[in-house]
């Protein structure tokens, strides 16, 4: 039988209102979501709480939680072109085949880059990524394993920090409940600029294989991936766990050094 008009003019209305209803509750949590997360701070680092010589390493294991191979992260100063005080940010890599070694030039004010130079080898071939940073462009030279050169300017933001750095350098920001910040972070090899931001998401006590830690939990969020990082709460804060966003690999700490012997 055929419904009757006023009816289905009814269960019409009856549908629209189920929907809104439905539209406004989903609208009221996203909003409540976006409220809750803390403001941005202004970007404002502390002083560089590592000493020459530190050295993290780690275990690394894949997105199956299967052992894919170790990686070290090691901090020296230096003296750059004209004399400055610099950061030498070394870190090396060595998973599933692949020998990957990048060293990165910071300022000691603020740990902008200078320069960086990646080397990563497997049994195809070696490629090389050479950059320069100067002010709002980046000067890179990338070989590939078949040898071939070219050259790329990618422009940037003055403020620019390098993307490999920023598990090791966050450690310098004063972390604390609710904390967020942002800032621009550029990857010389995929010539990607993101802009990231840094917040506390909570504190764990965790366990990796170099003991267990009181940590502030932080994320780096750059809108397509979020990585996620745990750093101890006392200083000098050395960074504990990190899973890659993008890759999903995992790094525990195996051992750390806070400087030379």
């Amino acid at each position: 039988m055929r419904q009757p008009p006023i009816l289905s003019q009814r269960a019409t209305q009856l549908a629209g209102w189920r929907w809104l209803a439905v539209a406004s509750a989903l609208l009221a949590a996203l909003l409540t979501a976006a409220c809750s997360r803390p403001a941005p701070v202004a970007l404002v680092f502390n002083p560089a709480p590592w000493q020459d010589g530190e050295e993290h390493a780690f275990l690394v294991t894949d997105v199956n939680s299967n052992r894919a191979g170790v990686a070290t992260f090691a901090m020296t100063t230096g003296v750059g072109a004209e004399g400055e005080p610099l950061w030498s940010l070394t870190r090396t890599t060595q998973t599933q085949g692949d020998t990957e070694t990048l060293t990165t030039k910071l300022s000691t004010a603020g740990f902008r880059p200078t320069s960086s130079y990646l080397e990563r080898a497997n049994a195809a071939g070696t490629e090389k990524v050479d950059a320069q940073y100067n002010g709002p462009v980046v000067d890179m030279v990338l070989t590939t394993r078949a040898a071939v050169t070219t050259n790329q300017r990618v422009e940037v933001p003055s403020d620019v920090r390098e993307s490999a750095t920023l598990p090791m350098i966050v450690r310098a920001l004063p972390l604390a409940s609710g904390y967020a910040t942002q800032l621009n972070a550029f990857l010389p090899v995929a010539a990607l600029l993101d802009r990231v931001t840094v917040s506390v998401v909570g504190d764990e006590q965790v366990t990796v294989p170099a003991g267990e830690y009181d940590a502030w939990v932080v994320t780096l969020d750059t809108g397509d991936a979020v990585s996620r990082l745990w750093i101890a709460k006392t200083a000098p804060y050395p960074l504990v766990k990190f899973i890659d966003g993008r890759n999903k690999a995992t790094f525990e700490l195996e051992n750390y050094r806070t400087a030379q012997p």
